[in-house]
């Protein structure tokens, strides 16, 4: 009799076990696609805060609230505008996320800040990739190897120490010699993956990294955090982006102004035939 209730209570709760499992493993892919890249749960802080402990600090509705759509609390609730102020005003985005996967995801953050989550599955730390990997991150970096979905080379907003290349690289965004350091291999990764930074995420959303692209720039800036790019690359004598525009907008007037001048010798030329024929009229 004892067996046959044991064989039906696995019967009954191994379904239910198994959907447990399910959703977590699809909330803990989730938070690998949309979250690690400025979050963490237990490693300490990233571009935002860590979320150990943060279903503890923050009631079901705020943090229901929140995650869908931090938008709505950003500039109106004291609580998000102190975290905005603490994280030096970087906004985390809405992410489209629907009500289930909200309620995955805060489910996750209570489980993990229980227990360690392994989010690591598949993952190959960039101490353990090549120099290949490396100058082949450099080169997509600065554009030599174009991206293969057609995303504009780093450089056009991003600077890296010991980085050479044809021009010094732009200043539209952040530099990004001390990243790996700041976000982790992880963090790094997941933000190639998926950015969470505006900007970058309006670029690269239709036009995504490939997993070789994102491995070799992580190889790369892996390396710059170590200072040994030198043999790959050193520091460039060409003039950066914003220079080089200032450039082309002054060649661009005198250019103008060239063609211009010549427009205006050719109608001062026919004034003054006609004015040189009407006095021969006259006389």
């Amino acid at each position: 009799m004892r067996i046959w209730v044991a064989v039906l209570a696995v019967l009954v709760l191994w379904p239910s076990a198994a959907r447990a499992q399910q959703a977590t493993d699809e909330a803990k892919a989730l938070f690998t696609e949309k979250c690690s890249s400025c979050h963490t749960i237990g490693e300490g802080m990233r571009v935002g805060p860590d979320l150990k402990g943060v279903t503890d600090k923050r009631s079901a509705a705020w943090l229901k609230g929140f995650v869908a759509a931090p938008s709505s609390k950003l500039d109106s609730d004291p609580d998000a505008k102190a975290l905005l102020a603490e994280y030096k005003g970087v906004r985390m985005p809405d992410l489209g996320l629907t009500e289930p996967q909200v309620a995955g995801l805060i489910d996750l953050f209570a489980a993990c800040s229980k227990a360690p989550c392994d989010f690591s599955a598949k993952f190959t730390a960039a101490a353990d990739l090549t120099s290949d990997d490396a100058v082949l991150g450099v080169k997509l970096f600065t554009g030599e190897v174009e991206l293969a979905n057609g995303g504009p080379a780093c450089i056009s907003c991003h600077t890296v120490r010991d980085v050479r290349a044809v021009v010094g690289g732009g200043n539209l965004a952040l530099e990004l010699t001390g990243v790996f350091g700041k976000l982790g291999d992880q963090g790094v990764e997941a933000a190639l993956k998926n950015p969470a930074f505006p900007l970058m995420n309006k670029i690269f959303v239709a036009q995504p990294l490939t997993p070789e692209e994102v491995t070799s720039l992580r190889a790369m800036f892996y390396q710059s955090s170590r200072n040994a790019l030198t043999g790959i690359g050193g520091s460039s004598s060409w003039p950066t982006v914003p220079l080089l525009g200032a450039f082309g907008a002054v060649a661009f007037v005198i250019a103008l102004n060239a063609a211009w001048s010549r427009r205006n010798r050719g109608v001062r030329a026919r004034l003054v035939s006609e004015a040189s024929e009407s006095r021969r009229e006259v006389d």
